[in-house]
Order: C-alpha cells, then structure tokens, then sequence
C-alpha cells in the first residue's frame, strides 16, 4: 500500500515537472512573440514617422514655390481679368494648402506621433498675432477681428503654445469663411482650478449658424455640415476633428454655442499652471503688445541659406518687395561662412540643406559669438514642425516658420523679429547685465545673463524684475549643483533610474534659462544616447558641471 502510493506521488511529481517545464517553454515563447510584436510595432510607427516626414517635404517644398510665384505675379498685374484668374489660382492653392495640413496632422495622430510640448504660454501675445495674421488674408481683409481678454486670464501659462495657436487659428479662420459679415471676437477668461486656473477661449461669429441637429457632426473625421458658405469654403472636414484631438490631448473640453441664422460660438477649456499673474490693470484695452509691434524692415540687411533653387528665387523676389537688402548662402557651411556679428540685421535659415543643414548652421553660430553679437533667427522648414521643433529651441533658432510661407506672412514675421530684436538690443548694443557685474576672463569677458538665450532673458526679466532675476538664477546655480552632483552618485552607483530623474530636471531647468548645449547634454544622459557623442554619461555629466561652476563664477562677481 505504501509502495504504491510511494508511486503514485512518484508519477504526480513528474506530471508536474512536465507541465513546469511545458509553461515554462510555453512563456519563453510567448515573450520573445511578444518582444518580436513590440519591435516591429516600433519600426513601423518609426517608418510612419518617417514617411510622414518625408511627405511633408516633398509636398510642401514645390507648393510653396508655386504659391509664392502666384504671389509675385499678383503684385505686377494690373490687367483685371488676369489678376481674378490669380486670385482664383491663390486661392485654390491656399486651400490645397490647408488640405495637406490638415491631412498631415489626421495622420500623425492616428500614427501615434503627434506630440505635444509644455512651455510658458503668453495667450494674449499668442490671440493678438493671430488676430493680426488673419486681419492680412483675403477672408479677414475687411472684417473686424476683436480680441477680448480678461483680467482673469494668468499672464504666463504652462502649456502648448503650438497647439493652442493651431486651434484658435482653426476657429477664428471658420468663423470668417462661414460667415460674410460682422464681426469676428476672440475672447480668454479665467477660473480657479486646482491646478492653477481654468483657461477658457471662445470666438464668436454672426455668420449662418448651426443647427442643433448637427452639433454632433461637428467634431467627427473628414465631416463638414451643410450649409450655403460649406462648397465656397472648401476644406477636408478635419480641422476641428483635429482641434478636439489637441484639446483632448492636453486634458481640456470642446464644444460650441450656436443658433442657426444667428452666428456661433466655438470653445474650448484646459487646465493650466500658473507661471504669473496679469498686472492689476491687464484688462483687453491694456494688454501689452509691444512685443508684436511690427518694426519697419526698410533697408534692413537679412542672410537667407537656402539650397532649393526655386525658394532662392521667391525669396529673393520677397525680400526685394519688401526692400530689404538680401545676401544668399546655398548652404550652412556657406551661411557660417558668410555671417558675422554686425553684418546682418536678420538670418533666415532653411532646415534640410546640403553640406551643413540649418540647425547645426545656427549651433555654430551660437557657439561662436556672444547672443548679443547674433540677430534673430528664423527658420524655414517643410519638414513636419514636431519633428524639428525641440531641436531647433535647443540650438537657439528664435521661430519656426512652415513652408510654404505667402508673402505678407514672411513680411509680418520679419517685422516682428526686428521689432523684438530692437527691443532686447540685440545686434545693436550689448545685451543688458543686471547690476554691471565684472565680466570674467574665463567666460570670455561675457556674464551669466548673456549667455542666457535672448528669449529667456526677456521672458525671466518680465517675470521677476532686475532684483529678482539675479536671486532667482542663484537659485537655479543651487539647485542644479545639487541635483548634479545626484546624478554622478547615481551613475558611479548604477542607479540609471535615479540618473534619468536628475536628467530630466535639469534639462528642464536648463531649457528654462536658455541654455541650450547644457539642456542638450542632460537630454542624451536621459535619453542614453551619450555614447551617440562619444562621451560617457560621467564625462557628459563633468561637462555641465563645469558649466555650471563657471555660471556661479560670473554670478558670485
């Protein structure tokens, strides 16, 4: 009895063993199915990527050429029959133009490749240079466009500045295609929150209206409702498709207020962190935009660096229109060449060029001088703006501009560039040092607040006043000290967990001085991607340290 239950357990313990071993096997080969399913999941969104990228160039580059030649052409005719054939030719082009847009943002978000940035968000600068960009096109040329916002409304967010402006663009373009009279307002306010404030943005049209049996059309994919201005006003019926997207995408709500024959009123809410608050007096009337006054771009001197032969031509021709004096480089090797600090009122830099592209042009060129020896620079790309948006901050590139570009856009941006520039000093004088501290001789006869990026040293000194500023970037000398020194314990213990945290801080804290190379430096330690620079993670890390201990040098004199 006992030697056969002896047995029995004997045959159980195998059966065991077996099926251990079965699902032991079973697993190892359900991992590497799935490990396989995950890499080729990556390669493709990869090649999606990719392609999405290369379409964007290779359908953008040629219709900015033929926009633009339509553009030039319009400004010489004066035969009226001709010049209504153009109209209708910019017209059509400027719709395709919308089309592919619209078509290419649809994809990347079904790709899973649209990305959203957080930064500090200006609203009121942000609806005012939408305001005056859609007063210059055909649809808003005599129409009143009226910007509405309250003293509620933080003066600087957290957020996406990008994607806010796609769809209040979206918005404020609608109503004035469905709609021929009246005006158009744009209005902000804002709640409290337990993140810091409900931002709330709405514009408002008296056009055709909406009838509620539509409303739930309103956001679906490649839909447009039926009313007498839809055929006129073409499109893909994406945009606001795409708007909800973006708005679900940060966290917020979308929806509209409309009565049919009356006019409609499209919103959307997010949550937002409060970087600071309006003045006592920041109602709509005195918001402050200086910062968009246009500055006249007469007998300027702008260094364009473009490879395509066609866009040379255009922009040329635009420049000239404008009556700005305009050198050429083919290239970024031919542009570095070419610049020198004094000599040029503007850069305008193409992304994708032979020899040298444009970021790596302008990286130089940072590198090389002082930022109030260099003028504001812009880039042009055709490229899918997510795909180059980080890297341009980082280098130092002032703005992003899509291709292709019409003619009065390029001139506004321009404008506003100079106008920045004037009013930061920039290309004039030397950039201002708060308290006069002697300059050191390791930093090249420079101080901490200039070799802060122009753009941050506005935004900073708006925030926190010249007796602010000095306290708040020892703070930051501190802090990033500390959490350097963090990171290399971190790394000499193998902890890439607690390296990547300290990372990603400092990159963030970086960025937000307008340290460029030292943002980037923490972005391949978080990203792994030192060994890409021949450098370890160690000798990346003593490089910022360095950095910083030289930043605390000019600070302590």
């Amino acid at each position: 009895m006992l030697e056969q239950k002896s047995r029995d357990l004997f045959l159980a313990n195998q059966k065991l063993s077996a099926y251990s071993a079965d699902l032991q096997q079973a697993v190892l080969e359900r991992t590497a199915e799935l490990r396989l399913a995950l890499e080729r999941a990556e390669a493709a969104s990869a090649a999606r990527s990719r392609f999405l990228a290369t379409m964007s160039h290779e359908i953008r580059t040629p219709l900015g050429g033929l926009l633009g030649m339509i553009d030039l052409l319009s400004m010489d005719e004066a035969d009226p029959e001709k010049l209504e054939l153009l109209t209708n030719a910019k017209t059509a082009g400027a719709g395709l133009n919308r089309i592919v847009n619209d078509v290419l943002d649809f994809s990347k978000m079904e790709a899973g490749v649209f990305l959203y940035e957080e930064e500090n968000v200006d609203i009121r600068a942000l609806i005012e240079s939408i305001r005056i960009l859609a007063a210059s096109h055909a649809h808003g040329a005599n129409r009143k466009l009226i910007a509405r916002i309250d003293e509620s409304v933080p003066k600087l967010f957290r957020g996406d500045a990008t994607r806010m402006r796609q769809v209040v663009s979206n918005f404020v373009n609608n109503a004035l295609r469905f709609s021929t009279d009246g005006p158009v307002i744009i209005r902000a306010q804002a709640s409290p929150h337990p993140d810091g404030a409900m931002l709330r943005v709405e514009v408002e049209d008296f056009g055709v209206g909406i009838a509620q049996s539509q409303f739930e059309h309103l956001f679906k994919d490649f839909t447009q409702i039926t009313n007498p201005l839809t055929a006129a006003a073409q499109g893909t019926g994406l945009g606001l498709a795409i708007s909800k997207r973006i708005i679900d995408g940060i966290g917020g709500r979308i929806s509209v207020n409309s009565t049919e024959g009356e006019g409609s009123t499209f919103w959307f809410e997010v949550p937002v962190q409060v970087v600071s608050r309006p003045d006592a007096q920041g109602g709509a009337e005195n918001a402050d935009h200086s910062g968009l006054a246009a500055a006249d771009a007469t007998g300027k001197r702008v260094l364009i660096a473009e490879d395509n032969i066609i866009n040379q031509k255009l922009l040329l021709a635009y420049l000239d229109r404008m009556n700005i004096k305009a050198d050429l480089a083919e290239n970024g090797r031919v542009a570095l060449e070419k610049f020198a600090p004094g000599k040029y009122d503007l850069l305008l830099m193409d992304v994708a060029m032979p020899e040298m592209d444009g970021l790596e042009a302008t990286r130089r060129i940072r590198d090389k001088w002082p930022a109030s020896q260099i003028p504001p620079i812009l880039a042009l790309t055709a490229h899918v703006m997510d795909a180059i948006e980080e890297e341009a901050h980082l280098v130092g590139i002032d703005r992003i501009l899509s291709k292709p570009i019409p003619f009065e856009d390029l001139k506004l941006a321009i404008e506003i560039a100079l106008a920045s520039a004037g009013r930061t000093g920039r290309d004039a004088s030397p950039a201002p040092v708060l308290n006069d501290p002697e300059m050191s001789q390791g930093s090249g006869n420079r101080s901490f607040f200039d070799l802060m990026s122009p753009d941050a040293y506005e935004m900073l000194l708006n925030v926190f006043g010249e007796d602010g500023l000095p306290d708040f970037a020892a703070n930051f000398v501190r802090d990033s000290t500390t959490r350097i020194e963090a990171l290399l314990a971190a790394e000499q213990a193998g902890d890439s967990f607690e390296v990547g945290i300290q990372a990603h801080s400092l990159k963030g804290a970086a960025m937000a001085f307008g340290f460029a190379d030292m943002s980037e430096w923490v972005r391949q330690i978080e990203a792994e991607e030192t060994q890409l620079h021949d450098r370890t993670v160690r000798q990346t890390a003593e490089k910022f340290r360095a950095k910083l201990q030289m930043l605390g040098a000019l600070l302590d004199q």
